[in-house]
């Protein structure tokens, strides 16, 4: 059985700490962080530190894939938790459409909001005195550029496991501890972080892009980013150590020809390799 190291058991200590009398749910993904997090108030709760049993809210859109959306019914029913599937309407905002740097803004700003409103709706909380909705943001995120955190807390969302100091590689040994199916589970952003700021987003582009994305896992490789350039073009990344994969002629020939199917006219291989918010360079610039 896993074990924890003594600063990992320390700042989960202070994450139970932190459920202590609180009413939460929680925005979940079924990924690691979210999970963790459920996990983490599903012991508060039968530890008698919460009022009221947590439960996961899934905001459903056209960025969610088919697998998000399994993965997050399975977590939940694997954690002990009620699960409730929401459309966060995301989709009805021109400003999130528009793809801008801001578009995690509106989205977190849309789905936190709805979230929230439902909540306090079901537990009677008009003015969200109670309720507490909270999210699996670490305290690694604060290396990235993520304007969905200014989003979280306007609504008023907490981030417990940033608030307590654990970073990425501590939460996945907390979810081998706990042996939470997804302690491994690579992170994956939702599909709208594929196309290049200011194009357009439509279900249509992102079924495509999660079909790209499939095909060319279909040969084995972990990981896999299909971006979305220019309109008809795509530029896969995929780490480092598995570019070699697709060098031979056969394999190079075959990934081409499952893409061009999908309607791309031209396609690249990253030879950089993945990197995790590669997109967000062209705000440097």
């Amino acid at each position: 059985m896993a074990s924890l190291s003594n600063q990992t058991e320390t700042k989960l200590n202070r994450l139970l700490e932190w459920c202590r009398d609180k009413a939460c749910v929680v925005a979940f993904s079924g990924g690691v962080d979210s999970s963790v997090l459920a996990n983490a108030l599903k012991v508060a709760y039968e530890r008698s530190l919460l009022r009221i049993q947590p439960v996961c809210y899934f905001a459903e859109s056209f960025t969610s894939t088919e697998l998000e959306k399994s993965q997050a019914r399975r977590v939940a029913t694997e954690i002990g938790l009620p699960l409730v599937v929401l459309e966060s309407g995301e989709f009805d905002d021109p400003r999130f459409v528009a793809n801008s740097s801001k578009r995690c803004y509106w989205c977190k700003k849309i789905r936190f909001s709805a979230i929230r409103d439902i909540a306090q709706k079901v537990y009677g909380d008009p003015n969200g005195e109670n309720i507490v909705v909270v999210d699996g943001s670490n305290y690694s995120d604060a290396d990235d550029y993520r304007p969905g955190v200014k989003a979280a807390v306007e609504v008023g969302v907490k981030s417990p496991l940033a608030e307590v100091g654990l970073i990425k590689s501590e939460i996945r040994e907390i979810a081998r501890f706990w042996n939470i199916s997804v302690a491994e589970k690579p992170s994956t952003p939702c599909l709208a972080t594929r196309l290049a700021y200011n194009m357009p987003l439509s279900n249509e582009i992102l079924r495509l892009v999660e079909k790209a994305e499939l095909a060319v896992k279909s040969f084995g490789v972990s990981t896999c980013r299909a971006r979305i350039d220019a309109p008809k073009t795509v530029r896969i990344e995929l780490p480092e150590n598995e570019i070699e994969l697709f060098l031979s002629s056969e394999k190079r020939k075959r990934m081409v020809s499952l893409l061009r199917e999908l309607g791309f006219n031209f396609i690249s291989l990253d030879l950089e390799g993945f990197r995790s918010g590669k997109n967000n360079r062209a705000l440097d610039e």
